[in-house]
């Protein structure tokens, strides 16, 4: 019997919980006493929640910059072919080293591994390719450049998932 999102969530997320984990997705700099007015609650119960919330929940704070004005105009997206001749955790080392790459999956179907990454430029995109091709255990790398950027969210669905 399949499961619902509902049947699957953790049960010791309340509304409270909740409503503080997408303000902070929103604003990771919101202050305690901004979160305590927006629920209703002290600074001490806010403070023991995010305590609490930091422990399973909130994996870190961080500022979402925009990579465009940094010298970050590409994306690359690659769909790479794994083959049995290195071991998955070989290839997954050599991707964590590549710092351009900002997303990478272990997926099903024919291209076993997805990475996503941001690059300079067009030079710096083909340097990236070259080196996911040269990773030993990836037969073959199928990739795609980013035009426009539709849709991008950094933080999880809340509500959805959490009742």
């Amino acid at each position: 019997m399949l499961m619902n999102q509902k049947e699957s969530a953790f049960t010791d997320i309340d509304d409270t919980d909740k409503q503080i984990l997408n303000i902070l997705q929103k604003d990771a700099k919101t202050t305690i006493q901004s979160l305590a007015d927006a629920t209703g609650k002290s600074k001490t119960a806010i403070r023991a929640r995010l305590q609490r919330l930091e422990k399973d929940y909130i994996k870190a704070y961080a500022a979402i910059l925009e990579c465009s004005k940094m010298g970050y105009r590409e994306m690359l997206l690659a769909s790479c072919r794994l083959n049995a001749s290195q071991r998955l955790s070989n290839i997954k080392e050599n991707i964590l080293k590549m710092n351009e790459v900002r997303n990478a999956y272990l997926t099903t179907g024919e291209y076993q591994l997805f990475v996503m990454a941001k690059c300079l430029g067009h030079d710096h995109a083909m340097m990236l390719i070259e080196s996911l091709q040269n990773i030993p255990g990836v037969e073959e790398v199928k990739t795609e450049m980013v035009l426009d950027r539709i849709k991008e969210v950094a933080g999880n669905i809340i509500n959805n998932i959490f009742g």
